[in-house]
């Protein structure tokens, strides 16, 4: 679990916009209160990647895509994220290992 700056913005019609600048992915809810839960879904599905370091209100707030919103910290799981998004190193046949030395 880690804590990670999230901006939220009303869109209009009840849509909210949730957007986790760190991970570069964003998600809508219709209630602040589904937030926490819409954040973990859609890190599981659109996040691959390893876990960024987290940033900080200040690092964003001068950007122009982050207007008229407001920043929340949510304790993210992002346990399950650290091991997914790499590759696993492949191992050569031993004749090619033989060949390059």
């Amino acid at each position: 679990m880690a804590f990670f700056i999230t901006y939220v913005v009303n869109e209009g019609q009840g849509a909210i916009r949730v957007t986790l600048p760190d991970f570069s992915i964003h998600t809508f809810v219709q209630a602040i209160c589904d937030v926490p839960e819409q954040v973990q879904k859609a890190l599981a599905e659109q996040y691959r990647g390893p876990v960024p370091k987290d940033s900080h209100i200040e690092d964003w707030q001068n950007d122009a895509n982050y207007r008229g919103g407001w920043w929340l910290w949510l304790n993210i799981d992002v346990d399950d994220l650290a091991g997914r998004g790499r590759r696993g190193r492949r191992q050569r046949p031993a004749s090619a290992q033989v060949a390059a030395s």
